[in-house]
């Protein structure tokens, strides 16, 4: 057998497919470090097996497949075939040649397979055990692995040396011996626990199966006796049920009719409301509009009284301004009698001035003649004189001019001082003016914002309103509902608490007994079993089903109060009962796996009640073994499943009994103890909630009628204050208008006084100019004439009174001059004053014509006002006409209303005493069908106990039974028959079969120990032969390896010593093995003091000597020369050719020793970054090219 090939494909640093293939002799793979070398030995460990991702060099086993490069992608799998020539049959295969795959995806998922053929792990592992190949073998040393062999403990050596001395399969052999010993242990002490109960069971079983056996010799005398009563009373049931079906059927066409009647009152109840709802909502309808035209007469009334203030407005403008007319009429007078009082005094000032200037005219002529007379003196006397006489008169009319200009001055700072005045007041007045028509602009904005945010509010009240009218209209709505719903619900809560305290539907005995109870008549008595049990509703017909009439037996406290109970019905001939005392009835678990698994499984009857928990046997005994099911098909499917061992009852009623009987159909709709009792809960809820609802709903309305009293009064209150505020604005406005006519006037007034002031400050000023040139040129005249003066002083005497007369002439012309000009001034003063009182008659009559224009336009305003006046009034006189014709219809509506609501009225009435017929019928229906549902109950409880206890049909019990005369005599014999099954006591009919059973199963047992025993005993004995071969080959080998092993350390260190030690020979399969070596010259204590190269040259000694003693088919040798010197390799590496006979040997190297004893190089390079590629060289073509 040798190594033919090795193909590998995605493995590590392979992912093209490669193949090696090689002959007898040395292998030297070479390549630089990093190229993949090693990875080839990877992949033979790989393919043999190898599960520890360490040994292989990874962290995981994905880590072997291709995981790719920066410009390859990396590869999905991972595949190695190892190919091995098997024509000499070493290996136990019938082929000759065994290809070994391994491939590994990158999901996870493994495959093995031997010459294509899928296998296991295991069988590779078996396939190669002993032949030293395998992932334990020593077949392929890693790298840097063969120091181990020297570094190991001891006891971690043997795994080489086993394999080596070829007892791995004993010991795997002996493993699974040791593993079958141990089950074979493990089942002999659970059969001997088996067989010591089934001893102790066997015993007791048979007395339980003799007692048995007497028991149904009187159970199937009991059955045919008891089937025969039961049978009988059924006849009897079916009687009274007949009966009592044609009662009802009476009843039930009268109640029929009477629904009739009722559903017809209903309609027209319903048809009257209809119409009551119709006349109020026309009502409403007509209402709306009446509002409507009420806004709208609102908004034509405002318009009118905003047309009216128009009016007054107007008004009062022209009474002011027919006031200003009249007042200005007055002022004209005024002005007139001033202008004609300027005029006189004109006149008089004229006539004054042309008396002065005929006075003037006089002296001026005496002045002439004194002239006359002075020129007859000397030449210089007459030039003085005429000199001072020309000066005088100079000097005279330069003091006029001044006086004349201080007057003027005078007059006009009067004049401004009242003008400055005046306009001061003007200023003030307008001031006022202007202030006043300001705030009443502010005013009037503030005003304008007030009506904004009033008609928003008004708008939003109005939307407001009609919101909170549709409430309270759906309150009112949504109130009489309940009102009608709570009503029905009180009814039918009333009919059912008479059906309950009358205890409608139990038997006269259990009512007999209750009363009793309740009276202190009898002790003990807690209630029928329905009045002490709660259920939701949705599985209270299924409840009713399953107890049927056991709804009526009575709990009791203990047996004493069942027996004073039955004898008080005994006493009272008030019938028979049955009694349930808790102290001695016991209940009955239903115990089955993945019940609850099933489909359509509700729950178990007895765990969806609500009771008492001192009721706990009694409820487990009633229901303790019957399940809910949600319908027939579920319940057929769980009954099967389960061999019909228990009842099971539908959520509908429908009813499969204990022995697969089927009982069904449609449920009574009346509804029984419980239905009532659920929906008595149920009504009280209802009317608590509705009645609840109803307050809440007269509590809303209430609310909502105040809330639309309160928003319609809201309403009203805007309106009002926006007609104020629509008043406000035209007064305002008015007052704005006549404030900027007043102010106008004002601004006039103030322009032309500042027009008179200019004026005035103007002739003050030439004044002023006037009056200091004349007293300047007054100065020059005065020194002129006292130069001139003394010059007259050197005239003569005579001349002098000359001079004093001309002088007195003189100064009379002066005077007369200056009182002339002074006359002059006032006639040009009252000529202006005449000409201003002619300019104030003229602005006034302006004015006057203006206000006269206003009058006019004023009146043709009024007028138009009093046409829309007299317009909206017309349209307010026909609203008013429609508001009674809507009153008149609203009347007309709620008339039909009040006698619709009569009408209704009357119908409830009529309805509320056929409502009492209905609900006393009713009564006596469900009393009836109460008593019908009782017999069915009482047929379906018997049909029941046929089904539970003898598991037969009706028409199956009827072929058994057998026809009574004697009823009394019948159940006396019955109840011997049960006394006499009683007096057996607690019976196992099932231990007859079950001891037919344990006893064949003991048999059975005791022969399955003895066979146990014997295996045992015969694998104790394999295990013991199999140890003492493995102990003789494993010792006759280890002394052939140790002999070899001494040998060849001679051989390879050139002399010394070694040997191989047993820790322990006394336990040789588990004893460790020593290394004692002693190269030439050296003392040894420990193996750890020699050098890395010395530690691997003894390592290979070792493994030398286990080839020779076993030499694998190939061998691979991963670096393991690396520790060693050139000369050490040499000599390694020339010692292997001793074994290329009977071995292949695959080196992987450096050293150039190696190469050169190798016949063929495998080279490995990694000419692409992560991928090897390999190529194959002939040593001696090697060497041939060196050579050249």
């Amino acid at each position: 057998m040798y190594l033919k090939s090795l193909e590998i494909q995605g493995f590590k640093s392979f992912p093209d497919r490669i193949s090696l293939t090689f002959d007898k002799g040395l292998t030297a793979v070479v390549g630089p470090n990093g190229s993949g070398k090693s990875n080839i030995g990877d992949s033979v460990r790989w393919v043999l097996g190898e599960q520890s991702t360490k040994t292989l060099r990874g962290n995981k086993m994905e880590d072997v497949i291709f995981s790719g490069t920066v410009a390859r992608k990396p590869m999905g799998f991972a595949a190695v075939t190892l190919n091995i020539d098997n024509s000499d049959r070493k290996i136990d295969i019938m082929a000759n040649e065994i290809a070994v795959t391994r491939k590994l995806y990158r999901s996870g998922e493994s495959e093995y397979s031997i010459n294509g053929k899928p296998c296991r792990l295991k069988d590779i592992n078996e396939l190669f055990m002993d032949t030293g190949l395998g992932r334990d073998g020593y077949s392929i040393i890693g790298q840097g692995r063969i120091a181990e062999i020297v570094g190991a403990k001891s006891n971690e050596r043997r795994d080489i040396f086993e394999e080596a001395a070829g007892i791995s399969k004993f010991r795997y052999k002996k493993l699974e011996a040791e593993r079958k010993l141990s089950s074979a242990q493990e089942n002999l002490v659970r059969l001997t626990d088996i067989l010591a109960e089934l001893e102790s069971r066997v015993e007791p079983l048979k007395n339980q199966a003799q007692k048995a056996e007497k028991f149904l010799k009187l159970a199937d005398e009991r059955k045919k006796l008891e089937i025969s009563v039961w049978i009988n009373q059924l006849d009897e049931l079916r009687e009274k049920q007949v009966q009592l079906d044609e009662k009802i059927l009476a009843a039930k066409g009268e109640y029929t009719a009477l629904e009739n009647d009722i559903r017809r009152q209903e309609e027209k109840s319903q048809e009257g409301f209809r119409k009551m709802q119709e006349c109020t909502m026309r009502s409403d309808e007509i209402r709306r509009k009446m509002i409507e035209e009420e806004q709208l007469s609102s908004e034509k009334k405002s318009k009118i009284a905003v047309c009216e203030n128009d009016i007054k407005h107007c008004e009062e403008t022209i009474k002011i301004s027919e006031k200003n007319i009249k007042d200005s009429a007055d002022t004209e007078k005024d002005i007139i009698k001033r202008k004609e009082d300027s005029q006189k005094k004109l006149t008089q000032l004229k006539s004054q001035q042309e008396n002065i200037r005929k006075e003037l005219k006089s002296l001026e002529t005496n002045l002439e003649n004194a002239e006359n007379k002075n020129s007859l003196l000397g030449n210089d006397v007459r030039t003085a004189s005429d000199e001072i006489n020309s000066l005088n008169i100079k000097q005279s009319e330069l003091k006029i001019t001044i006086e004349s200009a201080e007057k003027t001055i005078e007059e006009e700072n009067s004049r401004l001082e009242k003008l400055k005045q005046s306009s001061q007041d003007s200023e003030k007045t307008l001031s006022d003016y202007v202030g006043k028509s300001e705030e009443n602009k502010r005013l009037v904005a503030e005003n304008q914002e007030n009506l904004r945010l009033i008609s928003e509010k008004l708008e939003n009240c109005e939307n407001l309103l009609k919101s909170k009218k549709q409430e309270f209209e759906k309150s009112k709505t949504d109130f009489e509902s309940i009102i009608y719903e709570l009503k029905d619900r009180r009814q039918r809560r009333k009919i059912l608490s008479d059906l309950e305290n009358n205890m409608e539907g139990f038997a006269g005995s259990v009512k007999q007994i209750l009363k009793a109870a309740k009276h202190g008549r009898l002790d003990g008595v807690c209630g029928t079993v329905a009045q002490n049990i709660s259920v939701e509703q949705k599985y209270a017909v299924a409840v009713e089903t399953a107890l049927g009439n056991a709804m009526q037996n009575i709990i009791v406290e203990n047996e004493n109060n069942a027996k004073s109970c039955i004898k008080f019905l005994k006493e009272q001939k008030g019938g028979r009962a049955t009694f349930l005392p808790v102290t001695s009835v016991k209940g009955r678990e239903l115990y089955e796996q993945g019940l609850e698994n099933c489909r359509g499984f509700v729950a178990a009857a007895d765990k969806i009640l609500g009771y008492d928990r001192k009721f706990q046997g009694i409820i487990s005994n009633l229901l303790g073994r019957t399940v809910i099911c949600e319908d027939i098909d579920s319940a057929a499917e769980t009954a099967k499943k389960y061999n019909y061992k228990f009842k099971i009852v539908t959520l509908d009623g429908q009813v499969i009994n204990a022995g697969g009987s089927f009982t069904g159909g449609s449920a009574q709709k009346s509804g029984g103890i419980i239905t009532r009792k659920n929906e008595i809960e149920k009504l009280d809820a209802d009317i608590e909630r509705l009645s609840a609802e109803r307050d809440r709903a007269d509590e809303n309305t209430v609310r909502l009628r105040e809330e639309t009293d309160k928003i319609r009064l809201e309403r009203e209150n805007l309106r009002k204050q926006l007609l104020e505020y629509n008043n406000e604005a035209v007064r305002l406005n008015a007052e704005i208008s006549s404030l900027e006519s007043l102010i106008s006037q004002a601004n006039s007034q103030s322009e032309n006084s500042e027009k008179f002031v200019s004026d005035s400050e103007n002739k003050i000023s030439q004044a002023e100019k006037t009056i200091s040139e004349s007293e300047t040129s007054l100065s020059e005249i005065q020194g002129k004439i006292s130069r001139a003066e003394e010059i007259l002083a050197k005239g003569q005497k005579d001349r002098e009174n000359l001079r004093l007369e001309r002088a007195d002439l003189s100064e009379k012309i002066s005077q007369l001059k200056i009182k002339d000009t002074e006359i002059l001034k006032d006639c040009q003063s009252q000529e202006l004053e005449i000409s201003r009182a002619d300019d104030d008659i003229q602005a006034l009559k302006d004015e006057n014509i203006s206000r006269r224009q206003e009058i006019k336009n004023q009146n043709e305003i009024i007028l138009r006002k009093k046409q829309d006046i007299e317009n909206l009034k017309k349209e307010l006189g026909s609203m008013k006409s429609n508001t009674q014709d809507y009153i008149e219809q609203i009347n007309k509506y709620q008339q039909m209303h009040n006698e619709q609501t009569r009408l209704v009225n009357e119908i409830k009435s009529g309805l509320k005493t056929l409502n009492e017929a209905k609900e006393k019928l009713s009564g006596e229906i469900n009393r009836m069908t109460e008593r019908n549902d009782i017999i069915i109950r009482d047929s379906d409880e018997i049909v029941s106990q046929l089904h539970e206890v003898y598991e037969l049909s009706r028409s199956e019990a009827s072929e058994i039974a057998e026809k009574i005369d004697d009823m009394t005599d019948a159940q006396r014999k019955l109840r011997e028959i049960k006394g006499k099954i009683s007096s057996l006591g607690t019976v196992n009919v099932g231990a007859i079969d079950e001891y037919r059973e344990v006893s064949e199963r003991y048999k059975f047992m005791s022969s399955q120990v003895k066979d146990v025993q014997k295996s045992k005993a015969e694998l104790e004995q394999i295990i013991s032969s199999l140890t003492d071969e493995m102990c003789r080959i494993f010792k006759e080998n280890f002394e052939i390896i140790n002999s070899n092993f001494k040998d060849i350390f001679r051989e390879l260190f050139g002399g010394g010593q070694a040997e191989l030690i047993l820790t322990d020979p006394e336990n040789i399969l588990e004893s460790g093995i020593e290394i004692s070596v002693a190269p030439p010259g050296k003392v040894i204590k420990n193996l750890i003091s020699l050098s890395g190269g010395e530690q691997a040259f003894i390592a290979i000694a070792i493994y030398f000597a286990i080839l020779k003693l076993r030499p694998a088919p190939f061998c691979i040798l991963d670096e393991i020369d690396a520790a060693l010197d050139e000369v050490n390799v040499r000599k390694y590496a020339q010692y292997l050719k001793n074994f290329t006979d009977t071995t292949q040997f695959v080196l992987v190297t450096h050293r150039r020793s190696a190469m050169e004893e190798a016949n063929v190089l495998y080279g490995v390079t990694m000419q692409e970054d992560g991928i090897s590629k390999l190529l194959k060289l002939d040593v001696e073509q090697v060497d041939f090219q060196e050579e050249n």
